[in-house]
Formats: structure tokens, C-alpha cells, sequence
């Protein structure tokens, strides 16, 4: 959402907390070994916390009188209504790659894990059985600003029938061939039935932007156990400098369908995320098991002063579906550390954040029980290392280790039993990581963002691991290069497999999310640019037993142009690529995947001049 959530981990070590109530103290899953386990040495807190239902309703997203118990909102902007200019209700197939400044790929470095960009091989990626465009920047894709939003953010979630996109403040539904549904796309502020937004005597406020709410930062789940749909969206009002005579807010809207049809009926939900704080929630993440889901957020100082804390909750999914709001979404914030490598660093305490919800996509952590599946979260240790005081600067300053975090008892206390209750595990022996340079393309040196150490994508977990990947900095042998770091996580023994995922010459691997298969494969979804390549999406497959992924794998859409070039590396030195892509699994035969490319604009509608020329793609494959 905000133009850079971290940039340096010391950033955010610097800050100290003022925190208050209750400690609760972190506990170890899993036996103990070893006499000299780092969880004996590092000593996590956090305080409990609720977020409280503002509202609960019901809506119809593709119909204008919508049903909103807490009052009917204002229309959308008038705009909304030629949304559909942006995509003609068509399949697309997947586009040639554009001509090229120099089509001569550079040669790999001698690394067992350096990919040869150059590849033909497709490795184990089938035929996309699917591939449709997607979202395009736009001021159609984007109404909150008179020029669209850059750069964008995603969601996806498909079932057997249909296919639910979100793209920054627009949601858009096809079906599986790629045909765009009647009545789609519409905002995101149509599609959560929110209000414009007004000051305490109702006069509007923000008028620079209509008053129109300002939302960010969509996901989206499908859950084949339910054949239900799941969304969710953060709006925030008079913070970062935005929206100033407005009054604050900062709350999540997390939507279930009612059905199996994304254009049918969805309950809504407006969970209050501050907690009474002048703290701002952002970035979005939301999970699933079988009985509940759970959602996090980074809080930021409203005001941008120092302040930042994590914060974690459940809520009570079979209650959520059939729309009822007698229960409570319990959780916990200011999770933070201490350590021997905060010793070291002497930048305060470890601030926990990005504790991204797993989505379990079977019935792998446990039957459901009186209080409900165990849910788990997953995040990177990005600075200070919890064992060397590192801030993950560079190679020499690499920080390593993953937090696996489980809540046990998440639902219990609905049917008037214990809180939840949370523990955590440090597992400290990953592959070092660093923040990594920023991408090249061909018209700019190292002007495109590629992103940081958090986990980006939503993890999945099936059979009992959890697979999840974050950006690092990688040496080829020759330069050093944005690169991935996959990671299979086995929560019953609290144990990590991690690996490299990179191309060499100044070839950059960005963005990827992860996407467990039901024969035992892994598809992964990746960004790749360089000096000769424009931003383009990927996907390629581990296949069961190898151990690292060994091909570029199948292009889902090459990128037609240079992304920005008036602007990157120029008036903006480093131009940002967004936050993070997405995957589904439709429950029975194929996966979903939605990456960024750079577009040539072509489309009349859309205001080239502003150089917001990025454009999403959406493909499947059987499975």
C-alpha cells in the first residue's frame, strides 16, 4: 500500500515498543535435541489482543441496490459503469514474445543453483489449458486517484467454474476458459459495499479523491472443502498523509460467498484492526483451515513516526459462511524478541512482522476438534538474525532463519471455552538471505524494485508441509542478483528445507509464490527481467524428488515494453513492481496462477502518459 513498507531491517529494529497488558511467553513445537537449541536462547512476548466486527451484511456485488444492513453507501463514482471498457467480455490468448532489444541470453554461471535463462525446456510445466488477460493499469482499475494506481497487487481464487481476480481497488470474475462474467469488473468499493467516506456531521471529506474510501492491498482464497469463495481488503482513512480531514480508520472487509457463485450473494465482515491505537493496519494476509480463518496485518504509526507492531487473529469460519457474528476474532499483537543477535545488533528487540496465514488446502494439520484445527503462520527472521545480530545489508551482513508460528484452541472460546493460546518455533538453519538490488530492464540499471525479505505470496500447505517463498540477493558467479528463496516447512518437527532459485548475468527471479501439487510437484509463479528482457511472468516445476527447481520454465506472458522509462531510473530512481502475485487451487484439476508483465498501452482508455504501462495475466494447467 505505502510506497515502502522496509527498506532496511534496522529500520525497523530502531523502534521500541510501549507495550502494555499481559505478556504471554513463546513456547518451542516439537521435542528438543540438542542442549544447545537456539529457542533456548531467544525469549519472544506478545500481548493479547481482539478485532472487533464493525459491521456484518450481506451484498451482491454486480448489482447496484445492494443489501447493506449497516445502511446503504453512496453510488460508486460515476466511472464505474465503463470499468468494462478495460477488458472485452472475450478469452485472450497468451501473446507472442515481443521483440526483444537483444535476444541473446547470457550464459550461465557455474552454480548448481543458477538457472541458464536461455533454457528452452519447459521442464515439467504443462500446456496452460487457460490464458486470459487480466486487470490492466488503468484509472479503470484504479478510481481512488484521477490517474490509476501503480503498481498492482493481487489476488486470485478459483474454483472448477469460475475465476475471482482482484487487482489494487477492482475485482473481476471469468470463467475457467477466460470469458469475462456479465457485470464484472467492478471496484473494490462496489464489491465490499463501502460507503463514501464523510466527517463526524456527515459533510464529505477527501473530496480531492470523491470522498471515495481508500482501499488496498486485495486476496482472495478459494476453499474447495466449502466450495466457498473468500476475499478481503483493508481501508484505511487519515494516515500516511492521506485523507487528513477525514476521520481514522483502519479496519479489514474479509467476504465469503454464500454459494459456489462469486456473482451471487457474499457475507461481509468489518473487523476493527487498531485496537484503539493510532496504528494503521497494512498489507494484507489472510488464511484458512478447516475451522477457521486467520488474518494479520503490519501496523504502522499513523502519523509516520516511529511505531510498528504485528498483529495476528482468527475468527470462526463456519459462523462467517452462514453470516451469523456471535463470535469473536481473537489474536495477539506486539510480537517481538530478544535474543543473543539483539544483543549483538544493539537496535532494540526483534519486531516480528509479515506473519503471513497458511492457506491448508487438505486436511493435513489434524482432524477438527473442540476448539478447532491448529492454524498456522509463517514469516521471515529480516533483522536483526536472531542468532548473529545481522541486519541482512549484504552477503557479509546475511541474516538466516524462519519463524513457525501455531495457534492452538483458535474457535473454542466461541462455544465458551479458552482463548486461543500461542507458540512459536525459530528455525534458524535456512539459506542466508539479504535484501537484494533492484532489477534491471532494458532502458534502466537496477530501477525496478524486487520487492524484500517478507514472504510475499500466501503459503499453501498440503500433506503436512507448508511451501512459501521471499526475494534475496543472490552472488552468480559473476554479479550479484535479485533471486528467490523457496522454503517446505514440516510443522510437526518444526524443521525447514530451503533452497535457491536464480539466472545468471544480471537476470533477475522476483516475486514468486508457490503452488503444491497434487502428484507431488511444486509450481512456482516468477517475474524475470534483465538488461535485454522486459518484465515478464513465469512459471515453472520442481518435480518430486529434485532437489531445486531447474528450469525458466513456461511463459504465462512475455512483457511488450520497458516498464515506465520516462520515470525509472530517472525522476524515480527505483520504480516499484508491487507487492505480491497470487495462486489457486480449484479443488480438483488444475491450478490458477496471476503474475505482472509490462504492457505497450494500447488500449484507448487507458492514460499512457502517466507511464502506469503494467498489465496482469492469468493461466492455468491441468493437474
Amino acid at each position: 500500500m505505502r510506497t515502502r513498507r522496509r527498506q532496511l531491517s534496522v529500520a525497523m529494529a530502531v523502534i521500541s515498543l510501549s507495550t502494555v497488558g499481559a505478556l504471554g511467553s513463546g513456547l518451542v513445537l516439537g521435542p528438543r535435541t540438542q542442549a544447545a537449541d537456539p529457542n533456548d536462547q531467544v525469549n519472544f512476548t506478545w500481548t493479547k489482543g481482539e478485532a472487533k466486527i464493525v459491521a456484518n451484511y450481506v451484498v451482491h456485488p454486480t448489482q447496484s441496490d445492494l443489501d447493506a444492513s449497516p445502511g446503504s453507501p453512496s453510488s460508486p463514482r460515476a466511472d464505474a459503469g465503463d470499468h468494462q471498457r478495460d477488458l472485452s467480455p472475450k478469452s485472450f490468448p497468451a501473446a507472442p514474445h515481443a521483440a526483444q532489444p537483444n535476444s541473446a541470453a547470457p550464459a550461465a554461471a557455474s552454480s548448481d543453483n543458477t538457472v541458464s535463462p536461455s533454457s528452452s525446456s519447459h521442464s515439467s510445466v504443462p500446456p496452460l489449458s487457460t490464458s486470459a488477460m487480466g486487470l490492466q493499469g488503468s484509472n479503470k482499475v484504479c478510481t481512488v486517484f484521477p490517474h490509476g494506481c501503480n503498481p498492482p497487487d493481487m489476488a486470485l481464487a478459483a474454483s472448477p467454474t469460475d475465476v475471482l481476480q482482484g487487482v489494487n481497488t477492482s475485482f473481476l470474475v471469468l470463467d475457467t476458459a477466460g470469458n469475462v462474467r456479465p457485470g464484472w469488473p467492478v471496484t473494490a468499493m462496489q464489491f465490499f459495499n463501502v460507503p463514501k467516506v464523510t466527517k463526524a456531521d456527515g459533510s464529505p471529506c477527501d473530496t480531492a479523491d470523491g470522498s471515495q474510501p481508500l482501499l488496498s492491498d486485495p486476496r482472495a482464497m478459494y476453499d474447495a472443502s466449502s466450495g466457498r469463495f473468500w476475499a478481503a481488503m483493508l481501508q484505511y482513512e487519515n494516515a500516511f498523509g492521506n485523507a487528513l480531514d477525514c476521520p481514522f480508520k483502519s479496519v479489514y472487509y474479509i467476504a465469503v460467498s454464500q454459494t459456489g457463485n462469486p456473482s451471487g450473494a457474499w457475507n461481509v465482515y468489518e473487523f476493527e484492526m487498531s485496537g484503539g491505537r493510532p496504528f494503521t493496519a497494512d498489507y494484507t494476509q489472510i488464511g484458512f483451515n478447516k475451522d477457521a480463518v486467520f488474518f494479520s496485518a503490519n501496523m504502522f504509526k499513523s502519523d509516520n513516526t516511529a511505531g510498528f507492531y504485528a498483529e495476528i487473529f482468527e475468527a470462526n469460519k463456519a459462523q462467517m459462511e452462514k453470516g451469523q457474528d456471535d463470535f469473536h476474532a481473537l489474536g495477539f499483537r506486539d510480537i517481538q524478541a530478544t535474543s543473543p543477535g539483539t544483543a549483538k545488533a544493539n537496535v532494540g528487540p526483534f519486531l516480528a512482522d509479515t506473519l503471513q496465514p497458511v492457506v491448508t488446502l487438505d486436511s493435513s494439520n489434524g482432524s477438527s476438534k473442540r476448539g478447532g484445527a491448529d492454524g498456522f503462520f509463517l514469516d521471515s527472521v529480516d533483522g536483526p538474525d536472531l542468532t548473529t545480530g545481522n541486519l541482512c545489508s549484504s552477503a557479509a551482513d546475511a541474516c538466516k532463519g524462519l519463524l513457525l508460528w501455531k495457534m492452538t484452541n483458535p474457535i473454542g472460546h466461541d462455544d465458551g471455552g479458552a482463548r486461543p493460546a500461542l507458540s512459536v518455533t525459530y528455525m534458524p538453519n535456512t539459506k542466508p538471505f539479504y535484501f537484494p538490488p533492484a532489477s534491471n530492464q532494458p532502458s534502466c540499471s537496477q530501477c525496478i524494485d524486487s520487492n524484500d525479505l517478507r514472504i510475499p505470496g500466501t503459503p499453501q500447505m498440503k500433506d503436512g508441509t507448508i511451501y512459501a517463498t521471499f526475494g534475496t540477493g543472490i552472488n552468480n558467479g559473476t554479479q550479484v542478483v535479485p533471486g528467490i528463496v523457496w522454503a517446505q516447512v514440516d510443522p510437526s518437527h518444526a524443521s525447514a528445507k530451503t533452497g535457491y532459485f536464480n539466472f545468471s548475468g544480471d537476470t533477475s527471479a522476483t516475486y514468486g509464490t508457490l503452488m503444491p501439487l497434487p502428484n507431488g510437484d511444486v509450481a512456482m509463479l516468477y517475474e524475470r527481467m534483465s538488461s535485454t528482457l522486459f518484465p515478464e511472468a513465469r512459471i515453472t516445476v520442481r518435480d518430486e524428488g529434485s532437489s531445486n527447481f531447474t528450469s525458466p520454465g513456461r511463459l504465462l506472458k512475455a512483457g511488450e515494453a520497458n516498464y515506465r522509462p520516462s520515470l525509472c531510473g530517472g525522476g524515480i530512481p527505483v520504480c516499484r513492481w508491487g507487492d505480491y502475485e497470487a495462486a489457486s487451487f480449484d479443488g480438483q484439476g488444475h491450478v490458477w496462477f496471476a503474475g505482472e508483465y509490462t504492457n505497450t498501452h494500447t488500449d484507448p482508455t487507458v492514460a499512457p502518459q502517466y507511464g502506469r504501462n503494467w498489465g496482469t495475466w492469468i493461466g492455468a494447467f491441468p493437474v
